[in-house]
């Protein structure tokens, strides 16, 4: 009766078998591959000793690590702590490019110091606009994404 079952289950979920190795398809009772000559899995009713033998071998996929790792990152020791210097200086000082300059950017802040000075204070307008924008900008931002973006990134402007 055991075989009548077995018989019965094995024509309900009959289906082609693939090679895991060449990815041929091969007949329906095949065991090795017609073309790379591979053990081929075993598909539908299968006793346990059958299953066990298959399994020998056999490694689970990891899965990938998080972005996101809750209470793994310390933003300040990355980078966050220039956040609030940076910011005010940008609000007060922007036409010299003090917050360039702590964040490390030194290209951004010499042009800035040298627009503001060489116009003779023509275009300074300009730079303590662009230090306002900039200053909110760095106060408003989390940590994570101040260090994503401004210490990580490298953005320059804006």
């Amino acid at each position: 009766m055991a075989g009548s079952i077995a018989d019965t289950f094995k024509k309900r979920f009959d289906m082609p078998v693939f090679c895991t190795k060449c990815g041929a398809q091969n007949d329906d009772g095949s065991v090795v591959c017609s073309h790379c000559q591979a053990t081929l899995p075993l598909v539908g009713y299968q006793p346990p000793q059958a299953q066990a033998d298959y399994q020998t071998g056999y490694q689970p996929i990891q899965p990938p690590a998080p972005l996101y790792q809750p209470g793994g990152q310390d933003w300040q020791a990355r980078g966050a702590n220039k956040k609030i210097a940076a910011g005010i200086c940008g609000l007060l000082l922007g036409p010299f490019g003090v917050h360039k300059f702590i964040l490390g950017y030194q290209t951004e802040g010499v042009i800035m110091l040298l627009v503001s000075l060489l116009s003779c204070g023509m275009l300074a307008i300009v730079m303590q606009v662009i230090g306002i924008v900039e200053g909110i900008m760095y106060l408003t931002k989390s940590d994570e994404e101040f260090v994503r973006t401004y210490v990580e990134g490298r953005k320059g402007w804006f």
